[in-house]
């Protein structure tokens, strides 16, 4: 089953999210999820490496 329709899958049987805010940061983590995928890379690592910048005040690091 392609990647994509996992995630659409998983969002209606999650009935999505109840908030704007949610369902942004569900469509973003999906996408990194996808993209660190894709680059073969750890989506735990990137993750780690995003929330330790956030705790430091630094800029969030790009998957580009």
């Amino acid at each position: 089953m392609p990647v994509v329709r996992r995630f659409l899958i998983y969002r209606k049987l999650s009935l999505g999210s109840q908030s704007e805010q949610g369902e942004r940061t569900i469509e973003r983590l999906l996408s990194a999820s996808i993209t660190c995928r894709l680059r073969k890379q750890s989506l735990y690592a990137y993750l780690t490496q995003v929330i330790t910048a956030h705790n430091r005040g630094d800029p969030i690091p790009d998957l580009t």
